[in-house]
């Protein structure tokens, strides 16, 4: 891995020196630049792929390896380099010279992101982006694996684990009921998170869950449901 930022004049293979600079666990998001530079699919997708670990260690790529994962002409990705790179949100984390030029490899400075209690809602225009970017990234990965399934020369023979899996649910249940759906969302993240601390080297999988309880037949001032 490529983990400094020393160049290699003589031998543009020659592996770059580690640095002691070491991505932290979590990074407590609490300014708007971060955010606004989350606010892009692009940017998105660049971060969610700098800080998806390989063997417990955050991948170090350059603009060209990121071109190449995601589908992306290479020039497009300086720009948002740049600026998730000006945001603190990745690094340069190796230098070295190809060809006569110098390429520069990024690494995550975080494992993962969380938002300060009521940050979002205080740059809701700003946290909307950044909703809107992650279900688009999410809707378009979803709907390219399900043309390939149901363009399979025979989609029953698939496994089921390549199989993408939709649930959408409008229903009515009691207040009580609402809250164990809610928790049992953030049960299964926790769930997923550890298992896949534990298997580093697993398939990779996407799960988009949410949640949200509709305004509607409560109490007028008092925000409990209406006895009918």
């Amino acid at each position: 891995m490529w983990q400094d930022g020393s160049v290699s004049e003589s031998r543009p293979d020659q592996p770059a020196q580690p640095t002691d600079a070491e991505p932290l666990a979590i990074r407590m998001i609490s300014d708007v630049e971060s955010i606004r530079a989350m606010a892009d699919p692009t940017r998105l997708a660049i971060l969610f792929a700098l800080m998806q670990p390989r063997h417990g260690d955050l991948l170090v790529l350059s603009a060209k390896d990121l071109a190449a994962q995601l589908g992306q002409p290479q020039t497009k990705l300086y720009r948002h380099l740049r600026q998730l790179e000006s945001a603190g949100l990745i690094r340069v984390a190796a230098t070295r010279v190809v060809s006569g030029i110098l390429e520069q490899r990024y690494q995550a400075c975080q494992r993962d992101v969380e938002f300060r209690s009521g940050f979002l809602r205080q740059h809701a225009d700003e946290s909307e982006a950044v909703m809107a970017a992650i279900m688009n990234n999410f809707r378009d990965g979803f709907l390219t694996v399900f043309r390939g399934t149901d363009e399979a020369p025979d989609a029953s023979a698939e496994p089921e684990i390549r199989k993408p899996k939709l649930l959408v649910l409008d229903v009515r249940v009691s207040e009580a009921t609402a809250a164990r759906v809610r928790s049992s969302l953030s049960d299964l993240s926790e769930q997923v998170t550890k298992l896949a601390e534990e298997d580093p080297d697993g398939v990779p999988i996407h799960v988009l869950a949410a949640y949200y309880r509709e305004a509607g037949n409560e109490d007028p001032g008092t925000g409990t449901p209406a006895q009918t």
